[in-house]
């Protein structure tokens, strides 16, 4: 019997070729699409489940409120793992790492920047699931200077040699370090990330006692039945008797007083599982996921399977009219209708399958490309898993049913008389469900596509609005502590080029200006939380910031040490009315200081533009600093890059290494990007399904309305007339989908932006444009059909008549 249904399917599919490859190609498309978001999906859900015992692991975070300015940081203070070991019996383990960034590794020859170096208790390896080729897990990071380094790493450096015990130099003062083991590199799917990792040890911050001070990230593992909720509260406990301790030392309020003002610190947990995709603080290690392009890339695929099938079924149900002579006649000479709902619904599988078996090999060809496009490293080894490859063949049983089961289900259900008098094909004819399905299918295309423009415009946004300084055409030098002594000969011969318009050291520069730092008010006693940010007497220059009120920096103002600089958020939030006179308390240090205002900066985006303008310090620092920013003169990029690096191999013995700065603001929105370039594919091709659809149902159409056109032809009816006929009726589909997708498209891109502190309109225009491209696509595809059936001489089809 089966046998006998797949004859009958094969049959019916070499002599209907077109529709047949209509059918195939969409259905290819769409599965391929499909699977290709949902491995991305799986691959976002995945991240750190790889970790034992993952589901008790949770991360030690610090938040606070101060003057209604809140923060929420990853990092916490370094003694809270010892407080939380010893005080909260259901901790099972805890382990903590700070991150150096950017760090020279020197071994003979080779010098490279590693861009992440992990400073590691222990036990880190005991306590997360990384494991060790060589080493011992329990030894490897105990000593001073005790190095772990990756799988890639000692390729670079070693090639094939063995590095366990061998000697790298470290930084700018080229400190000895033994390489004591090697791990592979971090999975992909893992929020931590590093190319190093260093004894907790060899940095005298592991051993502080600071309880206001957060520089190294925390994790807890509890027993297994344990609630988090009673650790948490324990944890909090704990945030209030030290944390309120030093505090009171500091600015003389307990935790009792500072809640009292409406201000508040303290510690809190977070599940690792959550970091990825629910985890948007300061301090995080990386630029986490969003869950929210999860929810909609899974929209996405929904959306573009669902088109595919659309598309069968109303090519299924619209040819399937020209087979209701045969279900009659089965159905009269005794076939059950079972039989002939597994007739059409085997028809169906064929498709989905075959689809399958090409979408698989679409995405052999395909997910090189799509992991460059979506910045991931998505494997072809998923596929051979046994749960991924059944869950292959159960989504091509899912699509076989769910585009072959109208047309089962529907064409069997009429009494074999009604067949064979030509009831049903009448009633094919205008068909409610087709249409409203082919409505859908532009809902979703419109909705998309405007989605696509808003995202488009946005991202052009980001990329152009004056963020209050000039950022084209400055350099950021790395490595720039390694010129000691000779950071002012190299400042002077810069000057010496016409090629440098000027340069300044800097503690960082945006928009990677994280320090913060508490101050209080003169004669007050408000205390703020802003932004520290150290530059030298000509930054002003080099950066190109400008200043509301009173004055930069002068060489000429020895007290200038002692001076600090707000920007306009941080002067209104303080509430002063002025500067003359005004002074700030500035708790860094070992005790507070009183520091001079001078001036008062115009504000300017030193973060993504997702955030608010933050308050900030600027203070004086010294010659060198962490970083160097370097104006050149508009001309030859590539030579003065070049001439950079001479000056500065005559100066400094360390790797030259530098970025751009207003590629390091681009690459803030670089998941916005990657978004906006997936949702275009995708929204492409579901419009170029969605056509595909259109144009098998406007060939059918024409097909079935090949008597009426002739007759009107005949009648005088001119071909443009006909022509304008045919599209009347899509035409009236589109705008009827126009009408639900552009409340719907407004509604959910409204949300989208509201992520943004700063973001663009959806203009009237946008919306109007995808409607009305919509309506050019979809003509365009149906013209060549119409005007076919338009020319078509009225002789053949009534030839018969």
């Amino acid at each position: 019997m089966i046998r006998n249904y797949l004859k009958t399917a094969l049959r019916i599919m070499m002599r209907q070729k077109s529709y047949s490859a209509i059918n195939i190609s969409g259905l290819t498309l769409g599965i391929a699409a499909s699977l290709l978001i949902i491995l991305y999906v799986v691959d976002e859900l995945s991240y750190d489940r790889f970790h034992k015992g993952v589901e008790q692991m949770h991360r030690i975070g610090f938040f606070g409120k101060l003057n209604g300015n809140d923060f929420v940081m990853a990092t916490s203070p370094a003694p809270v793992a010892a407080a939380a070991m010893n005080a909260i019996p259901e901790v099972e383990s805890i382990t903590r790492f700070g991150v150096w960034r950017n760090i020279q590794m020197n071994y003979e020859e080779k010098s490279f920047t590693e861009k992440t170096m992990l400073v590691a208790d222990s036990n880190f390896f005991e306590f997360f699931s990384f494991p060790l080729l060589k080493g011992n897990i329990k030894t490897a990071l105990r000593g001073t200077n005790k190095i772990v380094i990756t799988e890639s790493s000692a390729k670079r450096y070693f090639g094939n040699e063995d590095p366990i015990g061998k000697l790298m130099l470290r930084g700018a003062d080229k400190i000895a370090c033994q390489i004591t083991g090697v791990t592979p590199d971090p999975p992909s799917n893992s929020h931590i990330q590093f190319d190093f990792i260093i004894s907790g040890e060899s940095w005298d911050y592991m051993k502080s006692n600071e309880w206001t001070s957060n520089n190294l990230y925390t994790y807890l593992k509890i027993n297994a039945n344990s609630n988090i909720q009673t650790v948490s509260t324990k944890l909090i406990d704990i945030g209030e008797k030290n944390i309120g301790a030093e505090l009171e030392k500091v600015i003389g309020l307990s935790i009792k007083q500072l809640r009292a003002k409406g201000d508040n610190v303290g510690l809190f947990t977070q599940p690792v599982t959550d970091i990825h995709l629910k985890s948007n603080l300061s301090e995080e290690l990386n630029p986490n996921g969003n869950l929210q392009y999860v929810y909609i890339f899974m929209a996405v695929a929904v959306f573009i399977i669902l088109i595919a099938c659309i598309n069968f079924m109303n090519l299924s149900t619209a040819r399937s009219a020209n087979r209701a002579k045969e279900v009659g006649v089965r159905k009269s000479i005794g076939a059950f209708r079972g039989r002939l709902i597994t007739q059409f619904l085997s028809e169906s599988m064929i498709y989905s399958f075959l689809s399958m078996v090409l979408a698989v090999m679409l995405i052999f060809v395909l997910i090189g490309p799509f992991n460059t496009l979506a910045g991931k490293r998505l494997e072809l080894s998923t596929f051979a898993s046994p749960l991924f490859f059944v869950s292959i063949l159960l989504f091509a049983l899912f699509v076989g049913l769910i585009a072959g089961s109208y047309p089962a289900f529907y064409l069997t259900a009429f009494k074999p008389v009604d067949v064979l008098k030509g009831k049903v094909r009448s009633g094919f004819k205008n068909s409610k469900l087709r249409n409203s399905l082919v409505v859908l299918q532009f809902v979703i295309s419109i909705s998309l596509m405007l989605g696509s423009i808003v995202v488009y415009k946005q991202l052009k946004f980001m990329q152009e609005k004056n963020i209050g300084f000039d950022k084209e055409n400055v350099v950021d030098l790395f490595h720039t502590w390694s010129l000691g002594k000779n950071a002012k000969a190299f400042k002077n011969e810069l000057a010496m080029h016409s090629e440098f318009k000027s340069s300044s050291f800097s503690s960082n520069l945006p928009p990677h200006i994280t320090w913060s730092n508490a101050y209080r008010k003169g004669g007050t006693e408000q205390d703020f939380l802003l932004q520290s940010y150290q530059v030298d007497f000509d930054h002003l220059d080099a950066m190109k910031y400008q200043m509301v009120m009173g004055r930069f920096f002068s060489r000429d103002f020895p007290s200038d040490s002692t001076a600090i600089i707000l920007n306009e958020t941080a002067y209104k939030l303080m509430g002063f009315d002025n500067i003359e006179n005004q002074q700030v308390l500035n708790y860094s240090g070992d005790k507070p200081w009183l520091m001079n205002i001078i001036g008062v900066m115009k504000d300017f985006n030193f973060e993504t533009l997702r955030n608010e303008v933050k308050p900030m310090a600027i203070l004086l620092g010294g010659e060198p600093n962490g970083e160097m920013a370097i104006r050149l003169s508009p001309g030859n990029t590539e030579a003065q890059i070049k001439l950079l690096e001479s000056i500065w191999k005559k100066h400094s013995s360390s790797i030259f290494e530098y970025s751009f700065l207003d590629q390091n603001f681009d690459a803030l929105f670089r998941a916005e990007q990657r978004m906006s370039s997936i949702i275009l594919l995708f929204t492409i091709l579901t419009i170029f399904i969605a056509c595909l659809g259109l144009f098998g149902l406007a060939t059918y159409v024409g097909e079935q309305r090949a008597k009426e056109i002739s007759i009107r032809k005949v009648m005088g009816a001119s071909m443009t007339q006909v022509a304008v006929l045919l599209f009347r009726d899509f035409t009236l589909l589109v705008v009827v989908a126009f009408c639900i997708a552009a409340p719907l498209g407004v509604y959910l891109m409204d949300k989208w932006l509201s992520g943004f502190a700063f973001h663009v309109g959806i203009d009237a225009w946008v919306v109007i444009i995808a409607g009305a491209a919509s309506l050019f696509i979809a003509l365009f595809t149906i013209s060549f059909q119409s005007m076919k059936a338009a020319r078509e001489n009225p002789v053949k089809a009534l030839k018969n008549e």
